[in-house]
């Protein structure tokens, strides 16, 4: 049984240039993935996180001699929940999603890799008792969804270790939306932030100002750096420069937005919205993006996206609409909201629009813009 950090490393390279998924061999043999099962069956576990749809775990080897101690290090355990009222995909049209449609379009070498496997009934059982242990723990009660046996899937672990400074964060829109105002002075992300921080407003939560993601692909450097302070405010200078660099290099981001350009040209929203172009452009819209910045000052910054788990369009269609005729009816985009004192974004559209202008600028970008 091949070590998984060499099935990572194998599958953090970019495919062979022009040839499709279809004929990329699988990293794992039928025989591995059966004995991977089966090492699972006898590991130990300890819940990580979740969201609306999936849980993760740590996972931790049986005492075997025939086992490598540290066989999963810098692997988690990603499983689906059965939560009533929600119809995520199955994990065998996520893999294939991910293998023939983003690996391709966005570039292998950029994805979180991850493999698909089986869970017995035990090991559902075994995460079970974890997960309702975990949730017990942070007091949330009444948790309906549950874990079954079946196909989950191994992904490469990028949260922060000894070794290196880490960082997750949701690019979200990374082009304007093809349906907002042509005078909006908030990009798609930060109306929707404005909107969401007006809610929580009006129940007496602070939230801090949203980070706008258009920041990140500025042709001014010192904008790209004030969105970076924000990210990651705790980092040193050279780190953040670091992170700059290695952003400006990859041309991820870049790629990100052609892609959600590219497949939502228009109005496909409300016309197109089974068009797998369009679902492509979503689930690129809403995946996450981990950073993990070596300790040491001579090794690669990795940057690699998660969640691109392909969106259920039938699912989703009625919300996504339903938002968008909320930021435009209710004036988020333009920030002309009904709202006292005004909602700040400190976007990069209304950091434009004063600069081209002569206004002041959104503070959260003076002290690098010097003004």
């Amino acid at each position: 049984m091949k070590p998984l950090k060499s099935v990572w490393t194998e599958l953090s390279t970019p495919l062979p240039a022009g040839l499709g998924a279809e004929h990329i061999a699988s990293p794992l043999t039928s025989r591995e993935l059966y004995e991977l099962s089966y090492i699972l069956s006898r590991s130990h576990f300890s819940h990580l996180a979740e969201g609306r749809a999936n849980a993760v775990f740590r996972i931790k080897e049986p005492k075997d001699p025939s086992i490598p101690m540290g066989f999963f290090q810098g692997t988690l355990l990603r499983v689906p929940k059965a939560t009533p009222d929600v119809t995520p995909c199955d994990y065998e049209t996520l893999q294939d999603f991910q293998e023939k449609f983003v690996d391709v379009q966005v570039g292998r070498q950029h994805i979180v890799p991850q493999i698909l496997v089986r869970i017995s009934q035990p090991v559902a059982a075994a995460l079970n008792a974890k997960r309702n242990s975990a949730l017990r723990a942070k007091g949330v009660k009444g948790d309906p969804s549950t874990i079954h046996a079946g196909y989950a899937m191994l992904v490469e672990d990028m949260g922060p270790s000894p070794d290196y400074l880490a960082l997750e964060f949701k690019p979200k829109w990374l082009a304007q939306s093809p349906m907002a105002p042509e005078d909006a002075t908030r990009c798609r992300t930060c109306a929707r932030e404005a909107l969401r921080t007006g809610k929580l407003r009006r129940k007496g939560v602070k939230v801090p100002t949203p980070v706008c993601p258009l920041g990140l692909i500025h042709e001014d450097r010192a904008v790209v750096m004030s969105t970076i302070d924000r990210l990651a405010p705790k980092w040193s200078e050279r780190d953040r420069e670091r992170l700059a660099n290695a952003l400006k290099d990859s041309g991820v981001l870049e790629r990100l937005r052609d892609l959600q350009a590219e497949g939502d040209s228009g109005d496909a929203l409300f016309t197109q919205p089974s068009d797998a172009r369009f679902g492509l452009s979503m689930t690129l819209r809403d995946c996450s993006c981990f950073v993990r910045v070596p300790i040491d000052q001579n090794a690669p910054v990795i940057i690699k996206l998660a969640d691109v788990d392909k969106k259920n369009w039938r699912e989703k269609q009625s919300y996504w609409q339903r938002r968008h005729n909320d930021l435009v009816e209710d004036g988020w985009y333009k920030g002309e909201e009904n709202i006292h004192p005004p909602i700040e974004t400190a976007c990069v559209l209304r950091l434009n629009y004063c600069l081209e202008r002569g206004l002041d600028i959104p503070s959260a970008f003076r002290a690098r813009l010097k003004r």
